[in-house]
């Protein structure tokens, strides 16, 4: 799996799993931090990309555990949320690497995957 998303919101997880499918990513799913930490556990991924509001576990918290994980420990992380970008800022220094604004630019989206798993299995969605 080459990207982690944990995202409670069925619409945002289809619609960047989808987006980067077409890059030719492999995207898991979880809605759960839970969930998250049982899909790392079997195959840790390239990237994590986590909602900061999970009905079980704050964004923050949930990376924590998923770093804990053997594998994981310096997987980086794209913290999602609708905050405006001045209240994330904290978010980004408490070790996420990125911080995207909902709804996602998939532009945007794309330069900042590719910006940390590189372009190799990118093919053109034009």
């Amino acid at each position: 799996m080459d990207v982690l998303l944990i995202d409670d919101n069925p619409l945002m997880q289809q619609l960047i799993a989808r987006f980067l499918g077409e890059l030719g990513y492999r995207v898991g799913i979880a809605g759960l931090a839970t969930e998250a930490l049982a899909l790392a556990r079997q195959a840790p991924p390239g990237l994590f990309m986590i909602d900061m509001h999970l009905p079980d576990l704050d964004g923050p918290d949930a990376l924590v555990a998923l770093r804990a994980l053997p594998g994981c420990a310096h997987t980086p992380a794209i913290a999602i949320s609708g905050l405006a970008e001045e209240d994330a800022r904290h978010f980004v220094t408490r070790d996420f690497n990125e911080y995207l604004v909902k709804p996602v630019d998939l532009d945007v989206l794309q330069e900042t995957v590719e910006r940390h798993l590189g372009t190799d299995l990118v093919r053109s969605v034009g």
